[in-house]
């Protein structure tokens, strides 16, 4: 029985990390709901046996981490056997704005292309392509992955940060002197909203408005968020929307919809667009 409530920790903690939900709701909703689920479906007894599932909010947090520790070292074996692999670095910003470099692996296993997130660091506004080469170093050395299968280094950053990535793609060459590098100058899926239809591109455009509107003002951002609190609603902020994360505005979509009757009541009615919250077509 510990056996099973233990895989049963991990399994429900597996669901928690992709949802991006808090830990908290393992021991806050999750298991409730668990239990009164069992105990109209069958009893009581049965019921009891759902309180031997650990999930509180440490006890999901070490779930996930020995989840991601097992997946990273399954994906350092499969690097150890393949014949080659190429990179893509990348920098992004997370929604406290701090700068993260993301690296991506492109490798084959199983006579199939498989491409995974090898590494996420946070790096300083100010770090340097060698800073970066050496973050990225590290992980190879320490987890003894042979720079001479790497055939090619794609960079991908803002221009901010896309001089500092483009000197770490060429440090790599050194310790890789058969790869390739290339930087990536099209982004295939910004195409897709220069043909998309004439309704929904104004439906678009007018939700990023709204968004701008009220992201754009730091104190009507704090408002918003004190209103989303009292009216209990599920999120307290709308995501950013940019221009280059293209893939990112169907979040920033949602995030809008699921906040429409807080938004109801917060927007001025002399905004222009404030009868757009309203417009059931």
């Amino acid at each position: 029985d510990n056996e099973s409530a233990t895989e049963a920790s991990y399994n429900v903690s597996y669901h928690i990390a992709l949802s991006g939900e808090a830990h908290t709701i393992g021991e806050l909703l999750i298991k409730p709901c668990a239990k009164d689920v069992v105990m109209r479906m069958f009893d009581e007894q049965y019921s009891k046996k759902i309180d031997a599932v650990q999930l509180s909010n440490s006890t999901v947090a070490r779930r996930i981490k020995d989840l991601a520790a097992d997946i990273e070292e399954e994906l350092v074996c499969r690097l150890k056997i393949c014949d080659g692999f190429s990179l893509q670095l990348d920098e992004s910003a997370d929604v406290s704005g701090l700068a993260v470099l993301l690296v991506f692996v492109r490798y084959r296993f199983n006579k199939s292309i498989e491409e995974d997130l090898l590494l996420c660091e946070s790096l300083q506004s100010n770090a340097t392509g060698e800073e970066i080469f050496n973050c990225i170093n590290g992980f190879m050395q320490r987890h003894e992955i042979e720079w001479e299968k790497c055939v090619d280094v794609c960079s991908d950053a803002s221009r901010a940060m896309g001089g500092k990535i483009a000197e770490a793609a060429t440090l790599i060459k050194y310790v890789a002197p058969e790869s390739t590098s290339s930087h990536c100058l099209l982004y295939r899926h910004a195409l897709a909203v220069k043909i998309m239809p004439t309704t929904l591109k104004n439906v678009l455009d007018q939700a990023v408005q709204i968004i701008n509107y009220i992201k754009a003002r730091p104190h009507q951002s704090r408002l918003l968020k004190i209103l989303c609190e009292e009216m209990g609603a599920q999120h307290t902020a709308l995501l950013l929307n940019t221009e280059v994360r293209w893939l990112s505005r169907g979040k920033v979509l949602v995030r809008l919809f699921e906040l429409r009757r807080e938004l109801l009541v917060f927007m001025d009615s002399a905004f222009r667009l404030s009868d757009c919250l309203t417009n059931s077509s």
